[in-house]
């Protein structure tokens, strides 16, 4: 027997895959008991003796309920209950043969058990608390071969799914669930498709726990959504987490669509409160390309043309004009805010031949061009 109640841990403290703590004698002597009599009466139908089947069911029917009785009292003790309940569910169909089995499951617990890890401690493992110490940091850093790479590198984590050891993927993996970016999706996904299943086992269970923290914040936000429903940055919150839950990359095409619907609709509703608030109104416009939704987008966009100092708005404005076939309005951008889009301007190198293109710098493109087609 094992000590009392007071000294066992509770029921509801326990999680699911946790190593379960049979009370070995108890659970023996109750299956053994339990089995011989049950064997006894199976034994007693099988006589022929008149009105011995019906006997025969009669005594099982009394050794379950007994069962029963006992496996309420482990639970009324604070005892564990799944080894117990085995033997429930088992000797009610099986007979005796249930209570060999569950005999022959506490014997097999009792013998991996003294090696095995607990699921808990696995999983707890595989992803560590966040805040670590130098010398885990260090260790994180030589393991996968990136400095920083969890903060600025997603190319690098996916190399490292394609040509790094199991303990590196391993390593790669915690890093990116605990520090989740969109750009970080590729050596997730190909975490998932690696050919060792202890890779493949870790990857999708960060992948399950991203999309749990993105549900989390989701079911907080909507919460505050709809207990200030007039409150324009609560719906402004929610909105650009649902569009990056879309933007992740882990969902489907449709239910993508779907998140990215929801987050439109908060943004126009949180604009239609705050119609001064540029970076909601960036937020919407850049969603609304995103969906093909050209025309609202340069209508949405169109009145900070004039007025903002960020250049990414007029970015976005000139990708729906273009998209529009608008060109002579993409023409004239660059003389309209000649401080952003000018040939002065201080421009991403992506987009300076561009700008300049629609610009009719055409000798700065084509000397560039021909510089280019020299070397």
């Amino acid at each position: 027997m094992t000590g009392p109640a007071s000294d066992l841990p509770e029921i509801d403290g326990l999680l699911a895959g946790d190593r379960p703590d049979p009370g070995t004698a108890e659970l023996a002597a109750a299956a053994l008991a339990a089995g011989l009599l049950d064997a006894g009466a199976l034994a007693f139908g099988l006589s022929g003796i008149p009105f011995a089947v019906a006997s025969a069911a009669g005594l099982h029917l009394l050794i379950c309920a007994l069962v029963g009785l006992w496996v309420r009292s482990r639970a009324r003790r604070g005892r564990d209950l799944r080894l117990a309940g085995l033997l429930l569910v088992t000797i009610v169909p099986l007979g005796p043969l249930g209570a060999a089995c569950t005999l022959a499951t506490a014997a097999l617990l009792a013998l991996f058990s003294r090696y095995a890890t607990g699921f808990q401690d696995w999983y707890l493992s595989l992803f560590p608390d966040s805040e670590t110490g130098p010398a885990q940091e260090l260790y994180e850093l030589i393991v996968t071969g990136r400095e920083n790479a969890h903060l600025v590198a997603g190319e690098s984590f996916t190399d490292v799914m394609s040509v790094g050891s199991p303990q590196q993927k391993q390593a790669v993996i915690a890093l990116v669930a605990r520090h989740f970016r969109p750009a970080f999706t590729p050596a997730l996904k190909a975490g998932l498709a690696d050919a060792d299943p202890s890779v493949r086992v870790q990857a999708a269970t960060a992948t399950a726990r991203v999309e749990h923290d993105f549900n989390e914040r989701w079911l907080a936000l909507d919460h505050a959504a709809q207990a200030r429903s007039d409150d324009a940055a609560s719906l402004a919150a929610l909105a650009r987490h649902l569009d990056d839950y879309a933007f992740c990359g882990l969902l489907d095409a449709n239910r993508e669509a779907e998140i990215r619907d929801k987050a439109l609709d908060g943004y126009r509703r949180s604009l239609d409160l705050a119609e001064d608030d540029d970076g909601i109104r960036l937020d919407l416009g850049r969603l609304l390309l995103r969906c093909g939704l050209a025309a609202e987008a340069a209508a949405r966009l169109e009145p900070l043309v004039d007025r903002t100092s960020d250049s990414r708005i007029l970015f976005w404005f000139a990708e729906s004009l273009f998209r529009l076939g608008h060109f002579a309005e993409l023409r004239a951008l660059p003389v309209r805010r000649p401080d952003l889009l000018g040939g002065g301007a201080a421009l991403p190198d992506a987009l300076r031949d561009v700008f300049a293109l629609w610009r009719d710098d055409v000798p700065g493109v084509v000397d560039t061009a021909g510089k280019e087609l020299v070397a």
